[in-house]
């Protein structure tokens, strides 16, 4: 394969994989729309286990965000009455958080939303091709950290 076939190949898949993240985020806008919490909400609430509750650390963690943008998210769920903060029983500088009973109603009902789209989706899909999907993924993944070792290294 020539330069040119593979520089058009290559703009090709970042066409693609553009659209599928488009598609990726719209569904998201959706599910979230439904429940009148927004994307990064929707997100926060679901990255909280159904039962018990995380510090505010292990939430910046689990969603790759700064704690002080947690707490600004944290905070507008505490509004909607979906999350509590309590003290750690430890340690008292250690804020926990975790769903309240109308939060751990709308978690389970987000992720229905979005398990219930998800079989739409790939309910079009043969399993064979499900499969090749998944396998190709994984092989992109680790393509995009292979590059992204490379770049901060180089």
């Amino acid at each position: 394969m020539g330069p040119a076939e593979s520089t058009s190949l290559i703009l090709n898949a970042q066409r693609k994989i553009s659209e599928f993240i488009k598609n990726y985020e719209l569904c998201d806008q959706l599910c979230a729309a439904q429940f009148d919490v927004t994307v990064s909400q929707s997100a926060t609430l679901l990255a909280l286990p159904q039962e018990g509750n995380l510090s505010m650390n292990e939430v910046s963690q689990a969603m790759g965000l700064a704690t002080s943008t947690m707490t600004r998210m944290i905070d507008q769920l505490v509004e909607k009455g979906l999350v509590q903060r309590t003290a750690d029983p430890d340690d008292r500088r250690i804020v926990r958080v975790g769903l309240t009973p109308q939060g751990q109603k709308l978690r389970a009902s987000l992720e229905k939303e979005y398990l219930d789209f998800y079989h739409l989706v790939m309910g079009e899909l043969r399993e064979d091709e499900l499969d090749a999907i998944l396998h190709v993924f994984d092989r992109v993944n680790q393509a995009y950290e292979k590059a992204f070792q490379r770049y901060s290294t180089g």
